[in-house]
């Protein structure tokens, strides 16, 4: 996320274009960004899936004509190619701009400059599905129950926010899970942070399965009903067990954890309410 939101902030300094906070600019100019991503590739043909890798993308996008340009860059394995997109309509919708071509239907992506994210689903010309993302993949739109043990009500909570941070090379990634409640333990969890979760690259995107996670927790907690509460951190609340699978072709979650040990978290979402890659 900081990756993508210092090139924002860079162009925006260039160009005129972004501010702090700001939704997707209508009206405020053209900028450039040339993107670190994260390639996910599978040969439709075969289906093989061929792996990740890192890449460059750059997009041009016109905040005054709802257009934009992308340059997409991709190895099939007999080198590497560059396929080119000059007639994207960028249509606003939220926070984001969803991305489409009128000459490419099997291109599909978005910007978003909330959380600092990009994603760009294609398949080339040599049927090599591609899933372009930024190195960290989150999933805003998402519903969590929580369940317990013992005699304590489920509950249901929409605002929570699950991230994974993939690194190529790697059989680790860092997960987060943002704003969730722990109502039998009165403590309302700012973030958990798991700094090493092994995960497997799928046909879809990537499976999680692992247990006894380490973790870092930093939460608001009541110590009753009428006191105020404070902020506290704490490595006492790992994942017992962690389930997901993070589906890039369609844009879903799904996931299992279970927060110490009486809370099981049963987790669906996608990146915005209303995004679907085709």
């Amino acid at each position: 996320m900081k990756k993508i939101l210092l090139l924002i902030a860079a162009a925006g300094l260039l160009m005129g274009v972004i501010s702090c906070g700001d939704e997707p600019r209508r009206g405020n100019g053209v900028f450039t960004v040339n993107t670190p991503m994260i390639n996910h590739m599978v040969n439709t043909v075969t289906g093989e899936v061929l792996g990740i890798s890192n890449t460059y993308n750059k997009l041009t996008l016109d905040t005054n004509k709802h257009t934009a340009s992308l340059e997409l860059n991709y190895n099939d394995g007999s080198g590497n190619k560059t396929l080119v997109l000059n007639d994207l309509v960028a249509t606003p919708n939220g926070l984001y701009y969803d991305l489409k071509s009128p000459s490419y239907a099997q291109f599909s992506g978005y910007v978003e400059f909330s959380e600092g994210s990009m994603r760009y689903n294609y398949t080339t010309t040599e049927g090599i599905r591609v899933v372009s993302t930024i190195d960290e993949v989150f999933f805003r739109k998402t519903k969590s129950i929580i369940e317990y043990s013992d005699t304590t009500p489920t509950t249901n909570w929409e605002s929570t926010m699950y991230q994974f941070t993939i690194v190529p090379g790697s059989s680790n990634a860092v997960v987060n899970v943002y704003d969730i409640v722990d109502i039998q333990d009165n403590k309302r969890f700012i973030k958990i942070s798991a700094a090493s979760v092994p995960y497997t690259i799928t046909a879809d995107g990537y499976s999680f399965d692992c247990q006894n996670v380490k973790t870092t927790a930093k939460f608001r907690s009541w110590t009753d009903s009428l006191g105020a509460p404070t902020i506290k951190e704490s490595d006492k609340y790992p994942f017992k067990y962690f389930k997901a699978n993070v589906d890039l072709e369609h844009d879903h979650l799904d996931a299992n954890f279970k927060i110490g040990d009486n809370a099981t978290v049963t987790a669906t979402g996608s990146t915005f309410p209303d995004y679907t890659p085709f």
